[in-house]
């Protein structure tokens, strides 16, 4: 007889559960589904779920059932029964501690509760649901617990230059008691050398960031060279109040807007000194705003062939568009004295053609100071619009948030370094 142990060999996937041994493997087939029934262990000490300390004498049992990860493509639960022991530190009744059940949830292990964050970083919470045949309510519990988690060690990196803009993040219908619309958004620090979100904060009020400031401290704050943001005045007071070594930037983007919006005024005011019926009428109705306001070289030959013509019958839109395009030539300067110089002739072709509304927002911003700071950095918030882009995508992939902790949380995790391959590599 052969002295060979007749034990049989199990693969690592089915001993990898702390204080338990595999007793029974049940299989069925036609479902593709495994059960992996466990005995307790000779050297299992029970530790209480609580305080973590030593129980003592068994008072019950009862048999659970959790969800494993998935092999070769079969579902797979693991079965045990857990003790409920007297613990002396409590002074009750507890139920015992099981190292490779997740703590969220009791009929999840760790393992996979670690694989259905990793697949929430590229799917949906209802998706992964789905994918692992796991209620929805538990997968958005094991998710935001584990990012909850990795924020806890989570380090804010050093930045020199970032760029805050807000998000709309939910709806009116949404607001509470004693919130304002300032509440329906949410305020995104991105850094523009990385192009990662480095932090989400509620609302877009002045406090929220400072809390990002406040997070960081004094020192890295006196590191902190540029902030782009758009013309938010409470975001400008807090980078006055909090980096005292910093150059506020006002972004191009919405600088642009608002010139448009006061280019569109000036359009309908003149449609409406003529026959709003007639020819022109037709050619300057709103529907072509944005025909208007675009770029020359942007225009397709239909679009211009359409300009062309309005320009050739009304003479106060030719002036409108020669100042668009010299306006939009600024932003090419390399020198805030050379920018002053061509603001000065959209300022002064502005008031010659009467154009009112133009007038008025040039003269507005030609004397803030803040403006001229983008012709020294030339940075904008077009990283952020961009990321903007893609946290809507989020919000819509998952239908919405109602939680606005977890959904400050998946922005980090998707735009950020909140996810398994930066928290893994950091290991």
């Amino acid at each position: 007889m052969s002295n060979q142990a007749t034990h049989i060999y199990l693969p690592q996937v089915f001993r990898s559960f702390q204080g338990f041994d595999v007793e029974d493997i049940k299989e069925w087939r036609a479902e593709r589904r495994l059960e992996i029934v466990l005995i307790k262990s000779a050297e299992k000490v029970h530790i209480c779920s609580r305080c973590a300390s030593p129980l003592g004498r068994q008072d019950g049992r009862y048999w659970v059932t959790a969800h494993h990860m998935r092999i070769m493509s079969w579902t797979v639960a693991v079965s045990f029964w857990r003790e409920k022991r007297h613990c002396p530190k409590c002074k009750k009744i507890r139920s015992e501690e099981i190292d490779f059940i997740y703590d969220t949830s009791p009929h999840v292990t760790k393992d996979l509760a670690f694989w259905i964050n990793r697949l929430s970083e590229i799917t949906s919470v209802l998706q992964v649901s789905n994918l692992e045949s796991i209620d929805k309510q538990t997968c958005y519990k094991v998710d935001k617990h584990m990012l909850a988690r990795f924020l806890q060690g989570y380090k804010i990196p050093e930045v020199t230059k970032i760029s805050v803009d807000e998000v709309y993040a939910r709806g009116k219908k949404q607001l509470k008691s004693g919130e304002t619309r300032d509440d329906l958004f949410l305020t995104v620090i991105v850094d523009i050398k990385t192009h990662k979100v480095i932090w989400v904060s509620q609302s877009r009020r002045k406090e929220a960031l400072d809390e990002f400031f406040q997070l960081i401290g004094e020192e890295a704050c006196a590191k902190i060279e540029v902030v782009a943001t758009d013309q938010h005045e409470g975001y400008g007071a807090s980078v006055r109040q909090y980096c005292p070594n910093a150059t506020l930037v006002w972004d191009r983007f919405h600088l642009v807007q608002k010139f448009n919006d006061a280019l569109n005024e000036d359009r309908r005011n003149e449609l409406a000194n003529i026959d709003p019926e007639g020819e022109m009428g037709d050619l300057m109705n709103n529907k072509y705003r944005y025909l208007y306001t675009k770029r020359a070289y942007k225009r397709s030959d239909q679009d211009k062939k359409h300009i062309d013509e309005v320009m050739r019958l009304n003479q106060k839109i030719s002036k409108m568009e020669i100042i668009k395009e010299r306006f939009h030539s600024m932003f090419s300067c390399n020198s805030v004295d050379e920018a002053k110089l061509i603001m000065a002739e959209v300022y002064q072709w502005a008031h010659d053609a009467n154009c009112a509304n133009i007038f008025k927002w040039v003269k507005y911003i030609r004397e803030e100071e803040t403006f001229w700071n983008y012709f020294l950095y030339k940075v904008t918030t077009g990283i952020s619009e961009g990321l903007n882009r893609a946290i809507k995508g989020l919000k819509w992939q998952a239908y919405g948030y109602k939680d606005m902790y977890y959904f400050r949380l998946k922005i980090m995790q998707k735009c950020g370094y909140l996810n398994s391959h930066f928290i893994l590599a950091s290991v």
